[in-house]
């Protein structure tokens, strides 16, 4: 018996080990979380120049010990954009309803989150934006998270406007351009320093941001040919120029 017992075993390998490896998978997931929590508070406190050091005492551990869940410096950097990434994501895309909402309401619903997010967390952004201790590659990737958010409310609008058959391309380059501007523009509004006070009040850079945005977007339907009412819902405000009077 005990040897059919341990046939039925030898038949049913990596049961318990694959339980274990779950249990802790899910347990380095925590743990990335929290360190990852733990670094955009001590970049908030302590600003862009933060060090490895300095994450670690705020997370409550030593250094060695980052390193058993994030392979370098960089793998915590490209985290720490991906963060920001899902925060801007979770802020952004409840606030907006491409099927029912003029152009203008989008855009400067997205652009309010984003600028929100932005004063809540400047060092954070400072520290994406100038790269810190990172290599160059990890560097691009994560300042990239932030454009797969623009790159994502392209495809909404291609998408919602497919019946009119319209150039993909065109939509992605224009959030590539709007990702860019917007990168340049925040990084003005900032400062460089942690002590630079704001250059414009937050609702005013809002204003601009938004008007810098849609003027993006209505460039690229010039190039397309057709024309976006600002103020109906999208489906409905977009016309080709040859339809309208």
């Amino acid at each position: 018996m005990r040897r059919g017992s341990r046939g039925r075993a030898a038949d049913e390998p990596g049961v318990k080990v694959d339980a274990r490896s779950e249990r802790w998978r899910e347990h380095r997931k925590k743990v990335r979380s929290e360190i990852v929590d733990a670094a955009f508070r001590a970049i908030d406190r302590q600003g862009p120049e933060v060090s490895l050091r300095e994450i670690a005492e705020e997370a409550g551990t030593a250094k060695p010990k980052i390193y058993r869940h994030f392979t370098d410096k960089s793998d915590l950097f490209q985290a720490i954009g991906q963060r920001m990434r899902d925060m801007l994501w979770s802020a952004i895309f409840p606030s907006i309803d491409v099927s029912t909402d003029p152009a203008h309401t989008i855009i400067r619903s997205a652009v309010e989150q984003y600028v929100r997010l932005v004063d809540d967390h400047p060092n954070v952004i400072r520290f994406l934006m100038q790269s810190r201790f990172a290599e160059s590659e990890s560097a691009i990737r994560a300042v990239n998270e932030g454009r797969d958010i623009t790159l994502a409310m392209a495809d909404m609008f291609s998408n919602e406007l497919q019946d009119m058959e319209l150039d993909g391309a065109a939509f992605e380059l224009a959030a590539f351009a709007t990702f860019g501007a917007a990168a340049s523009a925040t990084d003005w509004w900032l400062g460089a320093a942690q002590d630079t006070p704001r250059r414009l009040p937050a609702e005013q850079f809002v204003d601009y941001l938004t008007t810098i945005m849609l003027g993006s977007i209505n460039g690229t339907c010039e190039v397309l040919g057709i024309r976006i009412d600002p103020d109906l819902p999208l489906h409905e405000g977009v016309t080709r120029r040859e339809q309208v009077a």
